[in-house]
């Protein structure tokens, strides 16, 4: 890691809070949902198994060779960059294809239907979940600060149930370095906020000095949060690596 990457880290870290895991509530349905509802957010580490992500990683890592994404001089599962590729953009075909060859895959459905990941769901809601309400995978490159996912509310896109929660994987180790989440714990108790900007990245403005959380992710690990609670991206900040993850909502079934 350079020293530029190096910087920018401590600089992110300081500015943030750390993440709670909830893996040790695990076996404590209440507490859990208490959690959950005070927090807005379950951050759950080695949950879904590793091999499964680690073969979506693959196959994600594959179609990205094929759309012109990757240096194919380098190992393919690192992930490298092509030179100056930008991708991020969620209007750009060759995101849409990226989607086209990925959703339907068995790779895809190994996580998203993962039994460690439902049965978090299912104490949760204390019943049955239904998915399919918007899976995304998601691919960005370094240096593209501008395509960076500002602070929003899921609700304000999707709509519908309340009590939708997004589950976030990242496909592989992702430190803060890289590019993870970032959201405002408690943030889900204060409704639909407005979002501003154009189509491609309204966000909610004037957050600057919120208390956000982040930390560093290990291939396993997922996040989950409500609709309603606010969260970002963080910029990619290595020089050349690829930040891999997916995206499932769930609500009672």
């Amino acid at each position: 890691m350079g020293t530029l990457a190096r910087v920018d880290r401590m600089e992110t870290l300081s500015a943030l809070g750390r993440f709670r895991d909830s893996r040790p509530l695990l076996s404590h349905h209440d507490a859990l949902r208490a959690e959950a509802d005070g927090q807005g957010y379950l951050l759950v580490s080695q949950t879904i198994p590793i091999e499964d992500v680690l073969s979506l990683r693959r196959s994600v890592l594959e179609v990205c060779g094929e759309l012109g994404w990757l240096d194919h001089d380098a190992p393919l599962m690192d992930g490298i960059a092509a030179r100056s590729v930008q991708i991020g953009d969620y209007r750009d075909p060759l995101w849409v294809e990226l989607q086209r060859r990925i959703l339907p895959s068995p790779e895809f459905a190994a996580v998203a239907e993962s039994a460690q990941l439902l049965g978090i769901l299912e104490a949760l809601y204390a019943g049955p979940v239904q998915g399919g309400k918007g899976s995304v995978v998601r691919v960005f490159s370094p240096n593209s600060a501008d395509l960076t996912t500002p602070a929003h509310q899921d609700h304000f896109y999707t709509r519908g149930s309340e009590q939708m929660w997004t589950v976030w994987v990242p496909l592989g180790d992702c430190p803060v370095e890289l590019g993870g989440l970032s959201l405002i714990p408690g943030s889900h108790r204060h409704g639909l906020l407005g979002h501003e900007g154009d189509n491609g990245a309204r966000g909610v403005p004037g957050l600057e000095d919120a208390e956000w959380v982040a930390g560093d992710f290990a291939c396993g690990d997922l996040l989950m949060f409500n609709c309603l609670t606010v969260h970002r991206a963080l910029p990619n900040f290595t020089a050349n690596r690829l930040r891999l993850s997916v995206d499932f909502r769930f609500e009672p079934a």
